[in-house]
C-alpha cells in the first residue's frame, strides 16, 4: 500500500494558499503559524469539543495551518512513506492509469480503485487531469460527454421543470458534475450559470440555506423534547450554518435564547471558582451523575473549568462540599493544582 500527502490537502491547495507563512486570527487580528485549539481556548473562550473546527465553520475557512506549515506537514508524509518504499510519484499514478487502460479496463472514475482516484486527483487536481496527463483522451476512455454550456444551461432548466432546488448546496450535492460543469463553463460561479439558464440567483438565495428561524428552533425544541443531544457537533451543518451567518449567532447563543440551558461546551468567559462550585451544587440538588465521566459527556465546560480552578474534578467536588460518586478512575489533570481566588 502506499502512502499520500496530507488528509485534505493538495500540492495544488498548497501553492495558491495565501498568505504562505501564516495565518490571522480572525478575533483578534494578529498573525500565527496556526491558530491552535489553546489559542481558541485561553485568548477567546471557546470550550467546545472541537474548537478549530468551530472556528472554521463559523468564518468560513477551508485552513487554520498556514501554506508554510502545510507544505512541511505534507513533505514530512511523502519521506515517511518513500522511506518505507511506499510512496507514490507522478509517474507511478500515470502507469498505473496506463495499466489499467492496456488491460481494456474502465477508467471512469468510480470504475478505478478508490487509492488510486484519491492519489491522482491530490497529484495532479482532478482525475480527468491526471487521465490528460498519461497521454489518453478523457472523453473516448471514459466515455464522459464533456459538458458545453449549452449543456449546462439546458440540464438547469430540465431541473427547475421538475420542481429540483436550484440553490448551490442542493445541486453540489444531489448533482455533483452538473455542479462541477457549471462552475467550469461559468467560471467559479453557479450564479452564474443560472442566470445564464434564464434564472434570477436573488431567487435562491433563501432556498440555499435549506432552512429557517422556525424551523432551526422547532428542531432543537423537539431534540429536547426526545431526550435527544441538542449539541453543535449533533446539528446538521446547515443550521449550524443559518445560526452563524445568517442569524449572526454562536449555536449556544440560539439554544439558549430559546430559554433552553446548552447541556455541553459553552463558549463562555464569565467562569470564576464560585460559579464553578454553584454550578456543581446546582447539579448535585438536581440530582445529576456527578462522576467524572458523567460529567464530562454532558458538561465537558464545568469538567474543563474545575480542572482549570481546583486541579481535578475531584477536587472542586470536594471543595463544593459534596461527593462525586466516581465509577472509574479521573484523568490525570495536565497542570498542576491552582489555588481558587478568595
Amino acid at each position: 500500500m502506499k502512502g499520500s500527502l496530507a488528509d485534505g490537502d493538495t500540492l495544488m491547495e498548497i501553492e495558491t494558499a495565501e498568505p504562505a507563512g501564516y495565518v490571522i486570527c480572525q478575533h483578534c487580528g494578529k498573525k500565527y503559524r496556526a491558530i491552535t485549539a489553546l489559542h481558541l481556548r485561553n485568548i477567546h473562550g471557546y470550550e467546545d469539543e472541537h474548537p478549530i473546527r468551530e472556528y472554521k465553520a463559523q468564518f468560513g475557512l477551508r485552513f487554520s495551518v498556514c501554506q508554510d506549515s502545510r507544505k512541511k506537514i505534507s513533505e514530512a508524509k511523502e519521506s515517511f512513506w518513500e522511506d518505507r518504499g511506499q510512496h507514490w510519484t507522478d509517474e507511478d499514478v500515470l502507469d498505473a492509469i496506463r495499466q489499467i487502460h492496456d488491460a481494456n479496463g474502465s477508467l471512469r472514475p468510480h470504475d478505478v480503485p478508490g487509492k488510486l482516484h484519491l492519489i491522482a486527483r491530490r497529484r495532479f487536481g482532478t482525475w480527468q487531469a491526471a487521465v490528460e496527463r498519461a497521454g489518453l483522451d478523457y472523453e473516448e476512455v471514459t466515455g464522459i460527454e464533456r459538458w458545453s454550456q449549452e449543456r449546462v444551461i439546458e440540464r438547469i432548466q430540465q431541473l427547475a421543470a421538475a420542481g429540483i432546488p436550484l440553490h448551490s448546496t442542493y445541486i453540489k450535492q444531489h448533482y455533483p458534475i452538473l455542479h462541477g460543469a457549471a462552475i467550469k463553463r461559468f467560471p467559479s460561479s453557479w450564479a452564474r450559470a443560472l442566470s445564464a439558464a434564464g434564472f434570477d440567483p436573488e431567487d435562491h438565495k433563501k432556498a440555499r440555506e435549506g432552512c429557517d428561524k422556525g424551523q432551526v428552533e422547532n428542531w432543537v425544541k423537539s431534540r429536547v423534547a426526545e431526550h435527544q443531544s441538542i449539541l453543535a457537533r449533533d446539528a446538521p451543518n446547515d443550521m449550524l450554518q443559518f445560526v452563524y451567518k445568517r442569524l449572526g449567532m454562536r449555536w449556544t447563543d440560539f439554544v439558549e435564547s430559546l430559554g433552553i440551558p446548552y447541556p455541553g461546551v459553552k463558549k463562555r468567559r464569565d467562569w470564576t471558582a464560585q460559579k464553578v462550585l454553584e454550578e456543581i451544587r446546582r447539579l448535585y440538588t438536581e440530582g445529576h451523575r456527578l462522576n467524572y465521566h458523567a460529567v464530562q459527556d454532558d458538561y465537558v465546560a464545568l469538567i474543563h473549568q474545575a480542572r482549570k480552578y481546583f486541579g481535578s474534578w475531584d477536587r472542586a467536588c470536594a471543595a463544593a462540599g459534596v461527593q462525586c460518586h466516581r465509577d472509574c478512575p479521573e484523568p490525570t489533570a495536565p497542570t498542576a493544582p491552582q489555588t481558587p481566588g478568595a
